[in-house]
């Protein structure tokens, strides 16, 4: 592989533009691709070792007139599906369907072999957590929950919402992280509620 090649194919294996390496190498992205098509003579010193360091090799590569370009080991994703609108404020109704999906590297999560969903958070009621309004929320399923944690609960028919779960002695809340809010109380009759997951992760907006 020759030279102007090598850097092609190792910034785009790098997810880089030739803008971003322009930049970076303080010169103009025509420089770059003059680079990269071999239409310019040897790269100067000083431009060589940052380019190198861009690129993840070693300064001698990018003198050789014929490289072996590595490319970088691709990272394990998991697709995990987004469904409508969670409320982190008074509740909303969750619609049953896929909106949108999400890729998400498998060593972001905490059990790989575990099955994942999302939504996005609604309102304000969980800011004291770090949970804003518009950010993703990635809930590992599961209809077990301990004291403490974060979780997206059914509260009636259709009804979601993302608070922290409370027992105290045989009383269930749901608690807010903001206190603008009242905390939840789950009562014995209602045959509505459930776990539906614990957070997992949480994506900012």
């Amino acid at each position: 592989m020759d030279l102007g090649e090598f850097i092609k194919t190792r910034r785009k294996a790098l997810g880089y533009s030739a803008e971003f390496v322009a930049d970076k190498c303080g010169v103009n992205p025509t420089t770059v691709y003059r680079w990269e098509n071999g239409d310019t003579g040897k790269i100067p010193s000083g431009q060589l070792k940052v380019l190198a360091n861009i690129l993840q090799v070693k300064p001698s590569d990018l003198i050789d007139d014929s490289v072996e370009v590595t490319l970088p080991h691709p990272e394990l994703v998991r697709t995990i599906p987004v469904y409508g609108a969670l409320s982190c404020g008074t509740g909303l109704f969750v619609e049953d369907q896929i909106i949108n999906t999400v890729s998400v590297p498998v060593s972001m999560l905490p059990n790989k072999n575990a099955d994942y969903f999302a939504q996005y958070a609604s309102g304000d009621s969980m800011n004291g957590v770090g949970i804003q309004d518009g950010d993703l929320i990635i809930f590992k399923k599961t209809s077990a929950i301990d004291n403490g944690q974060i979780g997206c609960f059914c509260i009636d028919e259709n009804v979601a919402t993302c608070k922290k779960f409370s027992q105290i002695g045989g009383s269930v809340y749901l608690m807010p992280a903001n206190d603008k809010y009242q905390p939840i109380p789950i009562e014995p009759e209602n045959t509505c509620f459930r776990v539906l997951g614990i957070k997992a992760l949480l994506l900012k907006k």
